[in-house]
């Protein structure tokens, strides 16, 4: 009864903010970004469970406790994202800083998704993570954890212009008892513009 109710609360909290965020005019939001294609930003095409996976140069390669590009990044703040809607970071442990908690949670979500455990974050776990996300309406995306505890969304633009390519920027992070809103531009890899 209890799962089911998390289950409930969660899709509303979702369709809510499906709703709410498709109000906002992405091309107003992202117009500074248009165009700007490389391997610096976060861009998904075609198909959306491979987006995460096609893009892994752009995602920092691996990224790990000491690895490059894993402190102080908008891709750290993606995969925390994705951990605390596993339940497996609280919300206020987004910081970008890829640390021994970030690798602990990363440990525990690799033995949950069946995946070799070693608390790096590399193809096969980014593979993994974009087998979840499926579309909410034509521009906003959604990861949800696997026992429905929580989800993140994300705006992820179309190939035109106005719609600024296939740019991700990180909209939302909730858990069952949390919404935290992310501001920001869209997820780069040098940068930390998210929080």
């Amino acid at each position: 009864m209890l799962q089911t109710q998390g289950k409930l609360a969660i899709a509303t909290v979702a369709a809510g903010l499906a709703a709410l965020l498709a109000t906002t005019p992405a091309h107003a939001a992202y117009s500074q970004n248009s165009g700007a294609y490389s391997r610096s930003f976060v861009d998904g095409a075609g198909k959306l469970t491979d987006d995460f996976g096609d893009h892994f140069e752009e995602l920092g390669n691996s990224l790990c406790q000491g690895c490059g590009e894993s402190w102080g990044t908008d891709i750290v703040v993606l995969w925390q994202s994705i951990l605390v809607a596993d339940d497996l970071l609280k919300i206020d442990d987004i910081d970008g800083k890829f640390g021994s908690g970030t690798r602990n949670a990363t440990l525990a979500w690799q033995k949950r998704y069946g995946l070799s455990a070693d608390g790096m974050v590399g193809d096969k776990t980014w593979g993994k993570a974009d087998d979840r996300l499926v579309w909410l309406s034509s521009t906003i995306i959604s990861y949800t954890g696997k026992y429905n505890t929580g989800a993140v969304t994300f705006h992820r633009g179309s190939t035109s212009k106005k719609e600024d390519g296939g740019a991700y920027k990180l909209a939302a992070v909730y858990r069952y008892d949390r919404i935290k809103s992310m501001r920001g531009t869209r997820i780069q890899l040098r940068s930390l513009t998210t929080v």
